[in-house]
C-alpha cells in the first residue's frame, strides 16, 4: 500500500505542474481576479494573497476524499456481492488496466472524449459559472469543492486506484494523497498567475503520464500476485 501511495503522490505532483496547470490554470486565474474584484483589499498581506488558494485546494481535496470514499465502497461492495475467492486480485487487474489506459490518454495516445458528452455537464457548467461570479475569500472553499468534480484524466486514474483498494478508508486515503500532491502546483499557479514555462509543463506532463501508466502496471502485478498466478515478492 505504501508503494502505491508513493506512486499516486508522484503522479499527482508531476501532473499538478503539467496537466492541472494547463486544464485548471484558467480556473485559478479567473477566481483570483474575481476574488480581488468581489472582495477588494487595497494592499493585501502575504497571508491574504495566499489564503484563497489554500482554501480552494482544500475544497478540491475534500471532494476528492468524498469520491475516494464512494469508489472504495464500490470496490468493497463488488467483492462482497460476487463473493469470489481472490476477487480483490481480479479487481486490481481491471483497475490497473484502466489506469494504464488513462496514462496513455494523458500522453495523447488515445483520442479524448468531448467533456460536454457527459450527462449533466451543462447544468454543472452553469453552477460553476454562478459560483465564479459570487466568489469571495469566505466562500472560495465551496468553489474548490464543486470544481473537484470536474472531469479530469488524472482524477480518473487516481479513482481507479481507489476502487482497487476495495475499502472505504483505502479509497479515501488514496484520493487524499492525490489531492495533497496536486496542491503545490495549484497554490503556486495562483501566486504567480500561472507563469510556468510551457517547455517545463510539457516535460512534466509526459512524466505524469508515464507515472500513471506505471502505477497501473504495478496495480495489475499486485492483482496477479493476489490471484497466485505469479508471486512477486517485492510488492
Amino acid at each position: 500500500m505504501e508503494l502505491d501511495l508513493i506512486g499516486v503522490f508522484l503522479m499527482g505532483l508531476a501532473g499538478g505542474f503539467s496537466h492541472c496547470v494547463g486544464m485548471c490554470g484558467g480556473f485559478v486565474l479567473t477566481y483570483s481576479l474575481k476574488v480581488n474584484e468581489n472582495d477588494f483589499i487595497e494592499t493585501p498581506t502575504f497571508w491574504q494573497r495566499l489564503s484563497p488558494h489554500l482554501l480552494y485546494s482544500t475544497g478540491r481535496i475534500l471532494s476528492y476524499m468524498l469520491i475516494g470514499n464512494v469508489l472504495g465502497l464500490v470496490g468493497n461492495a463488488l467483492s462482497v456481492v460476487f463473493a469470489v475467492r481472490h476477487f480483490q486480485g481480479g479487481l486490481s487487474i481491471i483497475a490497473g488496466i484502466v489506469m494504464v489506459f488513462m496514462g496513455l490518454d494523458l500522453a495523447g495516445l488515445i483520442p479524448n472524449m468531448a467533456p460536454n458528452s457527459f450527462p449533466g455537464f451543462n447544468p454543472f457548467k452553469g453552477l460553476v459559472s454562478a459560483l465564479f461570479n459570487k466568489v469571495k475569500r469566505n466562500n472560495i472553499l465551496g468553489l474548490g469543492f464543486v470544481l473537484g468534480f470536474v472531469p479530469c484524466g488524472l482524477v480518473y486514474t487516481a479513482g481507479a486506484k481507489a476502487v482497487a483498494t476495495g475499502s472505504l478508508a483505502g479509497g479515501m486515503l488514496t484520493m487524499l494523497v492525490f489531492g495533497i500532491s496536486t496542491m503545490p502546483a495549484m497554490v503556486l499557479t495562483g501566486m504567480i498567475s500561472g507563469r510556468i514555462p510551457l517547455t517545463l509543463r510539457s516535460r512534466l506532463y509526459k512524466l505524469a503520464a508515464l507515472l500513471a501508466a506505471g502505477l497501473g502496471v504495478l496495480t495489475v502485478l499486485r492483482g496477479i500476485d493476489t490471484l497466485g498466478l505469479l508471486h512477486i515478492y517485492w510488492l
